[in-house]
């Protein structure tokens, strides 16, 4: 038969598991704004029942229940959205990293100013225009050589700053392999915690919302996949490779051992990353690293191709329409046929050295303004540089694309016919002016710009819904906390009233039964 004392265990049970799931209901409450913490629920069950055993005893005769007990404490969680959101971050951080980086690009150029190159190229036409009326004029002749002193100062000047940028990525590339290094060393840490509670069959839920804040803020930096084993430890991996297996950590390091050369604009240092065990290098995509490095790799070096091929151009098409003139009576006639010329000779990267030709910026009287020796107020030369302005580089050319001189005559040099866009005369066969070129380049990084803004608005709007849908789950909901306060409070006060009965039962069993008749 069952003992006295068995309903005064029943309500003990029921008093203790009420006061766990309020204890729990408390932890909920004070986590409410917790970064990444998901609410936690006790779990009740009924405890083991108890058969009775009697010489009556049938298999139809029922069970006596032993009252409740906290089966666990789990955590509310939505796994799909946790691994949503983890993907959306990369994504976030990717694209945040591309419109960062166009946004310092369009700063760079800073168009339209009246500081900036395009400006500078018209008040260079102008300049030309009022010489080609007035080629005896040595004010004139100082205004050309000023404003074409802006000109080529506003592009090298636009070019260090590229690739100022680029060193500035580069840098900042090695502080990102620093940060997940270091998240990659407190999530084993945590592991290494997380493994020795779940071995016990615990359930380390703190612990766990801690690694899964610090896995979405991982994902932010780089592309990560993410395994969880049977004993809740998890294994992250970026491009196939693991950097925590449990509780060890495989680290990266940023290499810059080696100047780059090729593929490159100029040279530089870059940073390789790679495995620090083995030296191979990391396939790393996606994340804030992911779009640095691709921007580094690819976009800033587009836009100083094509400003170097822009240089280029203004280079090469000035100076054969200023080779075909002739130099006033007061200047050197033996004086070079260029009006730029690059520094030190360096024409590898045209934009970092294009500059006026020294024979130009220490005497004025060098410009070829006349189309004719020794006719006074002819400018037709300067007119001529004046309207490469309104004409395509093709009008260099003719239909086949083959160079002509003034007489329009196809050049020949070294016995060989010169044709635009080779590399005895690289300016790009078009029919688009110099001016229209370079507005293609700042449009096409505006389009640029404007869509990595989009991308990353569109991103950020998908990671509020998705950290909406995880939060339906896991948030903690004040409202719900208080009803589920207010029925636990009920229950352990159901439980102790019930407690008190079994007491009073007992008290008359043991003091005032047998007393009948005394």
């Amino acid at each position: 038969m069952r003992t006295t004392f068995t309903g005064i265990e029943i309500a003990r049970r029921g008093t203790t598991a009420q006061q766990r799931s309020l204890d729990t209901v408390a932890h909920n409450v004070a986590n409410a704004n917790t970064p990444g913490y998901s609410r936690q629920r006790a779990v009740h069950a009924a405890s083991n029942p108890f058969p009775m055993p009697s010489l009556a005893h049938t298999p139809g005769s029922g069970q006596v229940g032993m009252g409740v007990q906290i089966q666990e404490v789990t955590q509310m969680r939505d796994q799909f959205a946790e691994m949503r959101l983890r993907q959306e971050y990369h994504n976030l951080g990717y694209w945040q990293s591309q419109k960062d980086g166009l946004t310092q690009v369009e700063r760079i150029f800073n168009e339209p100013s009246e500081h900036a190159v395009h400006n500078a190229l018209d008040e260079y036409w102008n300049a030309l225009q009022d010489l080609s009326q007035d080629p005896e004029s040595e004010a004139e002749r100082n205004v050309v050589v000023q404003r074409a002193q802006v000109l080529t100062g506003n592009i090298r000047h636009t070019y260090k700053r590229l690739a100022g940028l680029r060193e500035d990525v580069n840098a900042d590339a090695a502080v990102q392999i620093d940060a997940i290094n270091s998240k990659a060393e407190e999530i084993a840490n945590l592991n290494r915690e997380i493994g020795k509670i779940a071995s016990t069959g615990n359930n380390p839920n703190d612990l766990i919302d801690k690694r899964t804040l610090l896995l979405e803020e991982l994902s932010e930096i780089v592309d990560i996949d993410v395994h969880v084993d049977d004993v809740n430890m998890a294994a992250v991996s970026i491009g196939g490779m693991h950097i925590v297996q449990r509780g060890d950590v495989s680290r990266l390091e940023a290499d810059n051992s080696e100047t780059v050369t090729e593929g490159v604009n100029g040279e530089y240092r870059r940073q390789v990353m790679r495995w620090e065990s083995t030296g191979q290098a990391a396939d790393i995509s996606g994340g804030r690293l992911g779009g640095m490095l691709e921007f580094r790799d690819q976009n800033i070096e587009e836009y100083m191709s094509q400003l170097n091929t822009w240089a280029e151009d203004l280079y090469y098409s000035i100076n054969h329409v200023h080779g075909q003139g002739e130099v006033h009576p007061d200047g050197q006639e033996t004086s070079p046929k260029e009006f730029f010329s690059f520094i030190g000779d360096e024409d590898n990267e045209a934009a970092r050295n294009i500059q006026v030709a020294a024979h130009i910026a220490e005497d004025v009287w060098n410009i070829r303004a006349s189309s004719q020796p020794g006719v006074e107020g002819n400018g037709e030369n300067a007119l001529a540089m004046a309207e490469l302005r309104a004409h395509g580089l093709s009008s260099l050319g003719d239909a086949e694309g083959y160079l002509l001189d003034a007489d329009g005559e196809r050049v020949v040099r070294d016995g060989e016919l010169v044709q635009l866009g080779t590399e005895a005369f690289p300016v790009t066969n078009t029919d688009a002016t110099l001016g229209e070129r370079f507005n293609a380049i700042i449009s096409g990084l505006g389009v640029r710009a404007q869509e990595a803004m989009k991308m990353v608005e569109t991103e950020k709007s998908l990671v509020n819904h998705l950290q909406n849908l995880k939060e339906s789950t896991a948030g903690v909901n004040l409202d719900e906390e208080m009803a589920d306060m207010i029925r636990f409070q009920h229950s352990y006060n159901a439980s102790a009233r019930m407690m008190t009965a079994m007491d009073e039962a007992l008290e008359t069993i043991i003091n005032r039964m047998g007393l009948v008749g005394r």
